[in-house]
């Protein structure tokens, strides 16, 4: 499985959305500034967070978006559904479970697939909005990309100069 931009980015938007619960609905601008998103994408996946009753909006001035309904209520799984359709695309897993198969017989590789839907759909349909706005309340926001890559390169850096003097020690002992 592969998350999608399209997802990722939706589900960063409803977690701005849920840490800002009882706040002012927050400006598209204000999400894609906070969250390092581009505004025009974001405008396009908000467009479909309302078509699935994930978000409301409030025009004028002090407009802007809320989640439809308690972070508590808003599952991984429900808001990737939303914004990609089925977790799974393939014959074995229906958009809801893998007993909708189209094939007369289940295949040689039917359960191994049903027990991947169903693990995948388990994991996504019980974490909650709610539950990643506490861990990102603890622990800050998430780290943008050009961090982690400084973060990596940097503890490549350490193994790589570690691993050059236990080297030097090995070599200096003999």
């Amino acid at each position: 499985m592969k998350i999608s931009t399209r997802s990722e980015y939706g589900i960063r938007v409803l977690l701005a959305l849920a840490r800002a619960e009882d706040q002012e609905p927050l400006s598209l601008t204000t999400i894609a500034r906070s969250e390092r998103l581009p505004h025009a994408y974001l405008e396009q996946l908000v467009a479909d967070l309302r078509r699935g009753g994930l978000v409301t909006a409030t025009r004028g001035q002090a407009g802007g978006y809320r989640l439809a309904r308690p972070p508590e209520q808003i599952s991984l799984a429900t808001a990737i559904r939303t914004l990609d359709g089925p977790l799974l695309e393939m014959p074995c897993a229906g958009v809801e479970s893998a007993e909708r198969c189209d094939r007369p017989e289940p295949c040689s590789v039917h359960e191994a697939y049903e027990r991947l839907f169903a693990s995948i759909d388990s994991t996504l349909g019980t974490t909650n909005l709610a539950e990643l706005a506490e861990k990102a309340a603890a622990g800050g926001p998430p780290y943008s990309p050009d961090v982690r890559r400084r973060i990596r390169a940097a503890a490549e850096a350490t193994a790589i100069a570690q691993a050059g003097a236990q080297s030097q020690t090995v070599n200096g002992a003999s």
